[in-house]
């Protein structure tokens, strides 16, 4: 080590206080010299004296400069120094508090001035750093966010690791896909949960072929696939391999290094047991045909050669050849049913709204087609390929138009019947039934714009179904509509609303005023209830007691006409009723205050609905409820709801007397209606409607058939409940 190495450059507060000292201390020094020289001489010297005296006088001065430089000049520059490095060390915004005050400092303030400068561009430094600092960050946690929605949604699991294969970061998916829960830890090993030797070997080969350059020019790049297994052995993945990639130094002739790579997985189980069934079944139906063939060739062969053989040995033969033709008949059996479970299981499919999916089959009619389809009947929830299914539909329309004329199709999904699992789609027109042999063509045919050249016949089996037509007989036994049935199976998981409880039914009105209605005169009141045009309506309020300032929120309805539900025509909004909803009735409705703001109110609603119900008579279930709250608000509304009202709680007790469950909920379980997104305006509205068609049939029973009979047999009702309430 060298002595400048090892020895600290000396310091300027040190140097400069020994200088000054050492010059006077050398003066003060010859001073005393030279006095004692004077003193020691006979005779005086007035040279040596004056000497003496001005080495004297330079010392002090020595003195006193070294004591004026230490505390103006000396001491004034540490203390300079000390707060230049405050401000160095101070907050990032460095201006306030972080200046020299130039007064302290006399002759020293041009240095204090140009601290004070450095101090400003210092802070505004900062400023400009903190501020870049706080948009990266912004930055980063945005792009964090983008990347956390993107994971999230992914389908597939992924994972990113380190070559030690430590997990990185991992999303929701892979855990899902992986059956755990939190084990899947960052930092932990991605060898705990997935057999070792398919990765390990994916990356051996990544690394080789980027160490060898061939990842440019090859197909996959970076990517490889493989199959794997979670350690259990419950789960069979497929997954895919893509290297994370560090470049090397510019101009280096160095191949880029591997330093982590990105996996995504997914479950590939059921596909790959689906894979595995099929090759059984293709050794089925190759070995397990082999022998009885090979049997009933020979004993063809053996009649055919033989033509002489006794009574006996014919039978016997011909019984062996009926014995192989059973075996042959039952394994092909075998093979057909298991062929079409491993279809159906591997075919892609989903739960698909009976809504949703009738107007998509209406779309695609109404833009090829001159036909129309109109949505009817109680949505319900199917599991299937939506694609195909539209495809399919729009297919049979064109064929039904094609074959009868008709133009005007129906199209309903009715839920099961009779105990079965099914949930039918009804295809319903005016005219005749499709023969079976006429069916059964068209479904060996291949659906237009149909992937692979599918058929309708591959459509119905990838769902296990089937379809048949039929007459639909009317109420005067005569058959002028027929209808194309195909079940479909129920959804898996279905969406719909979740039951909400109820605080007790709604109270039942039986207000004179508003549900004792005159006879309809007229001809509509001598007009058939099933031929009459309806709209079912339901609301749903803030409480039970419009009269001390509940309001309305919601108001839905649906048309029914000719017996039909017309599931597309419906009347559906909400509505702010300038006031808080209460909590307590939120988890009955499920209507929270942040959903109506913004909505029209009671006064611009009112006027849209009554123009939806004219001409129409109105049906509700315990309407006297709904009725008081409208009727309150048609003043401010300028509108006036003076059409004719029928009350499916009312018309329940017509048929089934006082006793007994009059609810909603209740009748609809009575009549076998399924109810479907119930506790909603528009979801009660179609239970109603549902519920009120079936009535229909049922009233015509007791022989009541027009309106006014249904409106004279409701008013009995009031007034006897009104009597029973006066007493």
């Amino acid at each position: 080590m060298t002595a400048s190495a090892a020895t600290p450059a000396p310091q300027p507060r040190r140097i400069v206080p020994l200088a000054f000292r050492a010059a006077g201390l050398g003066l003060v020094a010859l001073s005393v010299g030279l006095a004692m020289a004077v003193r020691g001489s006979d005779a005086a010297d007035p040279l040596l004296t004056y000497a003496v005296v001005m080495t004297a006088a330079c010392a002090t001065a020595v003195w006193g400069l070294w004591l004026a430089v230490d505390r103006y000049l000396l001491r004034a520059a540490e203390t300079l120094s000390r707060e230049a490095g405050l401000i160095a060390h101070g907050n990032a915004e460095g201006a306030v508090g972080g200046r020299v005050p130039l007064a302290r400092y006399g002759d020293l303030q041009p240095i204090a001035r140009a601290v004070n400068d450095l101090s400003d561009k210092l802070a505004q430094v900062r400023r400009d750093i903190a501020r870049t600092v706080a948009e990266s960050t912004a930055k980063a946690e945005e792009q964090k966010t983008q990347l956390a929605a993107v994971l999230r949604d992914l389908h597939e699991g992924v994972l990113v690791c380190n070559t030690r294969h430590q997990i990185l970061l991992y999303n929701q998916t892979a855990l899902d896909i992986l059956h755990l829960t939190g084990e899947l830890g960052l930092g932990r090993s991605m060898l705990h949960f997935v057999v070792a030797e398919p990765l390990t070997h994916t990356l051996e080969r990544l690394s080789l072929r980027v160490r060898e350059g061939r990842h440019i020019n090859h197909e996959h790049g970076t990517t490889a696939q493989f199959v794997g297994a979670t350690t259990d052995g419950r789960i069979l993945l497929e997954g895919r391999m893509s290297a994370i990639l560090q470049d090397p130094e510019p101009g280096s002739d160095e191949s880029p290094v591997i330093t982590g790579y990105v996996l995504t997985l997914s479950d590939a189980t059921s596909e790959l047991a689906a894979l595995g069934q099929r090759d059984a079944l293709l050794r089925e139906a190759t070995e397990g045909f082999r022998a009885p063939i090979a049997n009933l060739r020979a004993a063809v062969e053996t009649l055919y050669d033989a033509p002489d053989l006794g009574p006996s040995d014919r039978a016997a033969f011909e019984s062996s050849m009926l014995d192989s033709c059973d075996s042959l008949s039952r394994r092909l059996e075998q093979v057909t049913a298991a062929y079409r479970n491993v279809v159906t299981g591997s075919w892609p499919m989903s739960d698909i709204h009976s809504n949703n999916l009738i107007n998509l089959v209406a779309h695609r009619v109404g833009t090829e087609s001159p036909t129309t389809v109109t949505l009817t009947g109680l949505p319900q929830w199917v599991h299937g390929d939506s694609h195909g299914l539209v495809l399919l539909f729009a297919y049979l329309i064109e064929k039904v138009h094609g074959l009868t004329g008709a133009t005007a199709f129906d199209l309903e999904a009715a839920g099961p019947q009779d105990g079965d699992r099914w949930v039918y789609l009804d295809l319903v027109w005016e005219g005749p039934a499709v023969p079976s042999a006429t069916l059964d063509g068209w479904l060996d045919q291949t659906l237009p714009d149909g992937l692979g050249g599918l058929s309708a016949g591959d459509v119905l089996q990838h769902h296990r179904s089937t379809a048949w037509s039929e007459p639909l007989p009317t109420s005067d036994g005569t058959a002028t509509r027929a209808r194309l049935r195909v079940p479909l199976p129920p959804a898996q998981s279905p969406r719909s609303a979740q039951p909400r409880p109820r605080a007790g039914a709604r109270p039942e009105f039986f207000d004179f005023g508003l549900l004792h209605q005159p006879l309809a005169t007229s001809e509509l009141g001598r007009t058939p209830l099933d031929q009459l045009h309806y709209v079912v309506f339901d609301t749903e309020t803030t409480g039970l007691s419009p009269s001390t300032g509940d309001e309305i929120i919601q108001i839905a309805a649906v048309r029914v006409v000719g017996g039909r539900i017309l599931t597309g025509e419906t009347f559906n909004t909400l509505v702010d009723p300038k006031r808080p909803i209460p909590p307590e009735s939120v988890p009955f409705h499920g209507i929270t205050d942040g959903m109506v703001v913004g909505k029209p109110t009671i006064d611009a609603v009112l006027p849209q609905f009554r123009g939806f119900v004219s001409g129409a008579v109105m049906v509700a279930h315990n309407a006297a409820f709904d009725l008081k709250f409208l009727k309150m608000k048609e003043r401010a509304a300028g509108v006036a709801f003076d059409c004719p009202v029928l009350d499916t709680m009312l018309l329940s007790r017509m048929l089934l007397g006082n006793d007994g469950d009059h609810t909603l909920d209740g009748i609809a379980e009575r009549l076998g209606i399924e109810v479907v997104d119930r506790h909603t305006a528009l979801g009660d509205s179609l239970v109603t409607a549902a519920v009120f068609l079936r009535m229909i049939e049922m009233l015509r029973e007791r022989d009541v058939r027009t309106l006014d009979d249904a409106i004279r047999g409701a008013n009995i009702l009031v007034e006897l409940a009104a009597r029973e309430r006066a007493f």
